[in-house]
């Protein structure tokens, strides 16, 4: 990392929330072992899972760029499981708007431009019936 000066996170060790809801917490390991908790303000998360989205996406970007391996081999990625989906479109008729609600209640909008609509409708409905396949295979699936 010789061309980024700063702290360095080795870690996340742990996040919360205030008792009122209206900050949260993430807690870091340093690379000098000491560990340092950031307060966000609750409405700031909306933000800074944007920010590290974005940020996300151009280190990815470069480390396919590096190593075309890896992308094929899939990167490292947690899932975050969601409870609820909703699709609109933008105020400008843009673009549609996906809405996830996580399991943790947290409330994410992804913008998708309308040309990959009908991929994600294909890949969706191939996604289902795999699923329900599956499901049926092993007896679970109404």
């Amino acid at each position: 990392m010789p061309d980024i000066a700063g702290v360095s996170i080795i870690e996340v060790t742990a996040f919360g929330w205030s008792d009122d809801g209206q900050h949260i917490w993430i807690a870091h390991k340093l690379s000098d072992g000491s560990e340092y908790r950031l307060v966000y303000p609750y409405v700031a998360a909306g933000h800074l899972i944007t920010m590290l989205t974005h940020a996300a996406r151009s280190a990815s970007a470069r480390r396919v760029a590096r190593n075309p391996l890896e992308a094929t081999e899939g990167m490292d990625s947690n899932v975050i499981p969601i409870e609820e989906v909703r699709i609109g479109t933008s105020e400008e008729n843009s673009e549609a708007i996906l809405h996830l609600t996580t399991s943790d209640n947290v409330p994410i909008a992804v913008g998708m431009p309308a040309a990959l609509l009908g991929e994600v409708a294909e890949q969706s409905k191939r996604v289902f019936e795999s699923l329900r396949g599956a499901a049926r295979a092993k007896g679970r699936f109404h």
